[in-house]
């Protein structure tokens, strides 16, 4: 095995360049020194140990990411897909983590000294303090900007339902807890805006994901032509498979849109309309702050940024 001294002496430096060079520290010498020592250790397929990088720099080329306990749908995958990757290229590691209260995971954080902490779900104020205290860059979840995002995802689902000839709407949620953090803003976004356009808005429905309880709740609908604005595309598809066998015609009398333009949304039959989000540009401003130390700030003014990666796909189920 290749050690720091084997590329010392190819290179005709001190272990002590080599290890300072490869540590972060190539500020500190000129940039042909620092050229030949970075050439000639991956000539030599060199890599300094993760345990000498991290006493070198007081901290580990580790990023600890923490899910939220809700389900690990498609925005979620890509998001922490392209976090990986993009962490990857700058030389980080990106370590999953389901978030979880107490100090066994405040301990577990602290010993990997890691070089950040994207929090995706909400930490609280005690917790980001003491994290903070031991030298450990903490890139908070933000409540306000998340809410906002999910409003304007009700917002789109009605604003196409309406585009597409539906008077009378109905939000259509999940009753896994897992996805109290989102469901609640996405169904105030559809009945927001159905309230301000003359739209007749229905008792919003909750369902669990199987065909008997879909099946229920298309009892309560009313004659006419009904838009649905279903949480995600998993209750879309539920809702479309429940409407064909109550006999329903789809979309000439339940139209259907969901969120995640997922690929059970395009394989679906007919082909499932939805929001599609898209996670490159949140995600290249997150690595910004995180490789340059900063804090990440949402402020009010900047949340149509985040807002602006949403877009509907029509489909089938809308008459698209």
């Amino acid at each position: 095995m290749t050690s720091s001294a084997d590329v010392a002496t190819r290179a005709g430096v001190s272990r002590s360049t080599v290890s300072q060079i490869l540590n972060g520290r190539g500020h500190l010498f000129t940039e042909e020194t620092v050229a030949l020592v970075r050439h000639t250790a991956e000539a030599m397929g060199y890599r300094p140990s993760l345990a000498g990088r991290t006493l070198a720099r007081g901290k580990s080329d580790i990023v600890i990411t923490l899910i939220p306990d809700v389900t690990f749908g498609p925005p979620l995958r890509e998001f922490v897909d392209l976090l990986t990757d993009g962490l990857a290229k700058a030389g980080l590691t990106n370590l999953l983590r389901l978030a979880s209260s107490g100090n066994t995971l405040q301990d577990a954080i602290v010993g990997l000294r890691p070089h950040a902490v994207v929090a995706m779900a909400q930490l609280s104020d005690e917790e980001t303090s003491r994290l903070k205290r031991q030298g450990v860059h903490v890139m908070g979840f933000f409540p306000t900007a998340q809410a906002a995002v999910d409003r304007e995802i009700g917002h789109l689902q009605a604003a196409h339902l309406m585009e597409q000839g539906y008077d009378q709407i109905i939000a259509v949620r999940p009753v896994d807890k897992r996805e109290k953090y989102s469901a609640p803003h996405r169904v105030n976004g559809v009945t927001e805006f159905g309230g301000r356009n003359d739209m007749i808005v229905l008792p919003t429905l909750e369902i669990g994901l199987t065909s008997h309880e879909a099946l229920a709740a298309l009892h309560s609908l009313p004659a006419g032509r009904v838009g649905m604005a279903c949480y995600n595309d998993d209750v879309a598809l539920a809702m479309v498979g429940a409407a064909q066998r109550r006999g329903f015609g789809v979309p000439d009398d339940v139209g259907v849109i969901g969120v995640d333009n997922s690929a059970v949304a395009l394989a679906s039959t007919p082909t499932i309309s939805t929001i599609d989000i898209n996670n490159e540009v949140n995600v290249r401003e997150l690595i910004g702050y995180i490789l340059s130390g900063e804090q990440l700030e949402v402020e009010a003014e900047s949340i149509s940024q985040h807002i602006s990666g949403l877009k509907v796909i029509a489909r089938e189920t809308t008459g698209a």
